[in-house]
């Protein structure tokens, strides 16, 4: 925005050099971003870039009281006439029927305009702004646009239908020919003003051609109102139309200024243009109120803000001077009226930082904090993320990153996606979800790695999954680690051979990473995954708590993603896993001082039976004795039935006070045996 230093001057005393101003500007926030000296208009003009919080700014009004601020000095108000007319004009009705888009809507009639040649002042600083001058009545709603920051618009009078200003929405198929001779093709969302038969401007961005002001005009209806800012953005957006006008709707214009705007119009239009007659102020709607309209601070606020005492003198100064009402509350303590044109004023801390401006940045003196320094402990959940990154990628993983926003591609809508976060407006078509969990990220990424020719794709991500919250809450955030292997476990070498990866390296990481998140251990059960196969599909539970879970990638799945092999998942909850592993503390143990002994067991079971339940089993009928229990092989086929598996195990008696002698190990082994043979019908293999 450029501003006239010349215009300036009727509202402050600049003081040379003008550049001393604009840095003062500048370090007060309102950057001045360059300074033109104009010869022909024996003018300086400010370039100023306007933050959108301020569109009290977008005024020379607005930016002489920030020169008053930073300056200490007094303002002068531009000449308003607040007495226009006595007399409204006859017939003429304002009929508001959207109060939502235009809640104050105000226009005066002015007839017998006599004069019509802009004053030689006016086009100069008119066009010191970049603004050219068109006619009287048009270059004085653009001046008082510049000035206040209001914008105006004029309409001949005589060509206005049924002496009516409807403000309403458009109808459908109904189009405007604007002032800029382009056919705007409106769409019912648009506001706009009507006559009593058409469209006659786009509310708050451009007027239409068939009410435009000429040379020939001698009678107008002058509009003043506030529009809502998100309506006429979106109106300009869509039409792509951006106006002077516009660009202040849109950042909110001071309702105040919706009457001294016009009332300072019709002061230019009495003085210049030399009207015969001008009516009183036709009024619809009522101003918008603010939001916060007194604002409570202490003096203890801003020390504590700012590290620095300021004297409560300066304070009620730099406010007062911000065209704030400040009114002493008790001794350092003070009830802040926000004027009008400062909305962005609602906290505290909002008039702290306008103290800070206005007193300088660089008048605030380096403090060192007076707060006692902490001590800072690491977050345990990015401590865990820490030392898993470093054990995954030691046993030969990979990282990926996948995107939080996913499609429903192999998830099941009723199961997977039942309390999953759908986008409304998704950024890319199919990607309607955000993702529920990190499988379908890491399938994706396998596919990728396959295609490019790779064999094994061990992967693991860390990463957020989401779903959703209870009534009119934001969507839950949990942080997850996935686990995918695909293809051969291990490369060959000349010592090993490679092997294709199992569901059991997969559990056999999970229980790697669990064992310090519980002290009693966990248990497995079954769980239901629509992605993953129902027969090895388990989740680890620690009391109450679902720590992870795990299973084969289903073949059906496998085959939406063209992978030929198989696929092993599984998922972490690092958050409850972090929260458990806080609450386990780590007892040492002696080192044994006896022999031990090592016995073998071997049992055909069915295949139902977990191992699991047998090695708990054996622990407890151990008595204490019983120091190991290690499943060393599975064996299906040829003499073993259908249905029906062996499981080997290595077992390793010890005790602490003892040497334990043959005959003792052998009976407590067979015991053990004996029982297992009874309790789960198993055949016992010597």
């Amino acid at each position: 925005m450029k501003v006239s230093t010349n215009w300036l001057r009727d509202f402050v005393t600049l003081a040379p050099p003008i550049t001393r101003i604009a840095d003062r500007l500048t370090l007060a926030g309102l950057e001045v971003k360059k300074v033109d000296q104009i010869d022909d208009l024996q003018d300086t003009v400010f370039e100023i870039e306007i933050t959108s919080n301020r569109p009290d700014w977008l005024s020379h009004v607005g930016v002489a009281r920030e020169i008053s601020a930073v300056e200490a000095l007094s303002l002068k108000m531009p000449l308003l006439d607040i007495e226009a007319g006595r007399t409204p004009p006859a017939g003429w009705k304002i009929h508001i029927k959207d109060a939502e888009a235009c809640p104050y809507y105000t226009g005066v009639l002015i007839e017998g305009i006599t004069e019509t040649r802009t004053p030689e002042f006016m086009v100069q600083r008119l066009l010191a702004c970049g603004v050219r001058s068109v006619n009287l009545i048009v270059d004085i709603t653009n001046y008082v646009l510049l000035e206040y920051g209001q914008p105006l618009h004029a309409f001949d009078a005589d060509l206005i239908q049924g002496r009516e200003i409807q403000v309403r929405k458009a109808k459908p198929g109904e189009r405007l020919l604007a002032i800029n001779d382009a056919t705007i093709e409106l769409n019912p969302n648009d506001l706009v003003i009507a006559d009593s038969d058409y469209a006659i401007a786009l509310a708050g961005v451009m007027g239409g051609k068939k009410t435009e002001i000429s040379d020939r005009t001698r009678n107008v209806f002058l509009e003043s109102a506030f529009f809502d800012p998100g309506r006429v953005r979106r109106a300009s957006r869509n039409h792509q139309l951006s106006t002077d006008s516009s660009y202040r709707f849109e950042r909110r214009v001071d309702p105040e200024t919706v009457d001294h705007g016009r009332q300072r119009a019709l002061s230019l239009i009495k003085q210049y243009a030399k009207p015969g007659r001008i009516s009183s102020p036709v009024k619809a709607g009522e101003k918008p109120i603010l939001r916060v309209k007194q604002v409570h601070i202490r003096e203890e606020e801003i020390r504590d803000v700012l590290g620095c005492d300021i004297k409560p003198n300066q304070v009620a100064s730099i406010l007062t001077k911000l065209g704030c009402e400040v009114k002493q509350h008790a001794p350092g303590s003070w009830k802040v009226g926000v004027p009008s044109f400062r909305a962005d004023l609602e906290r505290p801390v909002d008039l702290v930082e306008e103290i800070a401006r206005i007193y300088g940045y660089d008048a605030i003196p380096e403090t060192l904090p007076a707060r006692a320094p902490v001590s800072l402990t690491e977050n345990p959940r990015l401590k865990l993320e820490r030392r898993l990154r470093n054990l995954l990628s030691g046993v030969g993983l990979h990282e990926a990153v996948t995107f939080s926003l996913i499609s429903d591609r192999g998830l099941d809508e009723k199961v997977d996606l039942a309390s999953a976060v759908r986008i409304v407006n998704p950024l890319h078509h199919g990607l309607h979800w955000m993702r529920p969990t990190l499988v379908t990220g890491l399938l994706d990424a396998v596919q990728k790695n396959v295609n490019a020719g790779a064999d094994s794709v061990p992967l693991f991500e860390i990463a957020n999954v989401y779903s959703a919250g209870e009534a009119q809450k934001h969507p839950r955030e949990e942080r997850m680690l996935g686990i995918m292997l695909y293809g051969k476990r291990a490369a060959p070498n000349w010592i090993d051979h490679s092997r294709e990866a199992s569901l059991f390296d997969v559990k056999g990481i999970v229980e790697t990473i669990l064992g310090g998140a519980s002290e009693g251990g966990w248990k497995l059960q079954k769980i239901h995954k629509s992605y993953l196969t129902p027969s090895t599909a388990r989740e680890f539970v620690v009391g109450a708590e679902r720590l992870a879970f795990l299973g084969a990638v289903s073949p059906e799945v496998c085959a939406r993603w063209d992978l030929k092999g198989s696929a092993y998942y599984a998922e972490i909850s690092l958050d409850k896993v972090a929260g458990k592993a806080g609450n386990v503390v780590k007892k040492f143990r002696e080192w044994p001082r006896y022999p031990a002994v090592a016995r073998d067991l071997s049992l055909t079971v069915k295949d139902e039976v977990p191992c699991e339940a047998l090695i708990k089993e054996i622990c407890e009928l151990g008595g204490g004795l019983i120091r190991s229990v290690s499943l060393f092989d599975l064996f299906r086929g040829k003499r073993i039935p259908a249905g029906y598996k062996n499981l080997a195990f290595r077992m390793v008696y010890q005790s602490l006070e003892r040497t334990l002698v043959s005959e003792e190990v052998q009976k407590l082994h067979d015991r053990i045996a004996d029982t297992l043979v009874r309790k789960y019908q198993a055949a016992f293999q010597q």
